[in-house]
């Protein structure tokens, strides 16, 4: 913003907004399964880094996905099964604060069924599938609070929901008892790794993933192709970066991990990927 701070969600065509706090990954993984009689598409995996939030609203929702593996049978027949991964999209916002009209649901399911089938003929052929499997779980520091910060939010928790307390006020106070709750200065998470060619390797995250986390997997992957997932095995909250951490904003508020835990987990993937590569 043009007074230096980070803001989530800052209202649409704000005259405030100065740039992006951050880059975008603009790549669709796609994996194609097919069936070893007719060759005909049994499955489809598919990741994309984009918030599972577009529907609105407080019912369950299968969001664009449902759009993008409707649009697939249509191409493909009714017998295929979506695979759906989101990517790392912890901070990538589903709202596009630069234009009055909102992306529609239908429409972003629609567009990445219209990219997967467009990249149809780019596939590479795997003829021989070399599957391994890694897991490691890594202790990340949790963020610590004072006796005074804990008495303040256990005072407070009772107006979560109410007018009496900030939006990011009742954050802080929940996430607070949460991170007490668990008694304990540091938190399991499971990386996970799955190869499933010389080329093609999967990577599961736990947790709502800061996206320069899941570049930068990306980009120190042996694999040709690299799928990083998040929200895999636990949900424990937002995984920010450091940068993201000093720049402040409602993630890292919610987060319940210290800084440098989104680095220890995206090392921790690298090196079980270059185990498998």
């Amino acid at each position: 913003m043009k007074d230096g701070t980070v803001r989530f969600n800052p209202g649409v065509l704000n005259p405030d907004i100065v740039r992006a706090a951050g880059p975008i990954d603009p790549q669709v993984g796609i994996v194609f399964f097919r069936g070893s009689e007719d060759n005909q598409a049994e499955a489809a995996m598919v990741s994309f880094p984009l918030h599972l939030d577009t529907t609105g609203g407080t019912l369950y929702a299968a969001d664009y996905p449902y759009y993008l593996e409707q649009s697939l049978r249509e191409k493909h027949g009714e017998q295929l099964v979506l695979l759906f991964g989101t990517g790392t999209c912890g901070d990538i916002n589903h709202i596009d604060v630069t234009r009055k009209e909102r992306l529609k649901t239908d429409y972003i399911g629609r567009t990445l069924a219209a990219t997967v089938n467009a990249s149809m003929e780019c596939l590479k052929m795997v003829a021989q599938p070399v599957l391994a499997v890694r897991s490691k779980v890594i202790e990340v520091p949790l963020q610590k609070y004072g006796p005074e910060k804990v008495a303040w939010a256990r005072k407070n928790i009772k107006k979560v929901g109410t007018s009496e307390l900030s939006f990011l006020e009742q954050v802080e106070a929940y996430k607070i008892l949460a991170i007490q709750m668990r008694q304990s200065s540091t938190i399991p998470l499971e990386v996970q790794v799955f190869r499933l060619s010389r080329d093609v390797a999967v990577v599961g995250l736990p947790g709502e993933v800061f996206v320069d986390l899941g570049l930068a997997i990306k980009k120190a992957s042996p694999f040709a192709t690299t799928l990083v997932i998040e929200l895999c095995q636990d949900a424990p909250g937002y995984i920010p970066t450091k940068k993201a951490f000093a720049e402040g904003s409602y993630e890292t508020v919610n987060s319940r991990v210290a800084p440098g835990g989104g680095e220890i987990m995206a090392e921790a993937a690298i090196g079980l990927l270059k185990e498998l590569g």
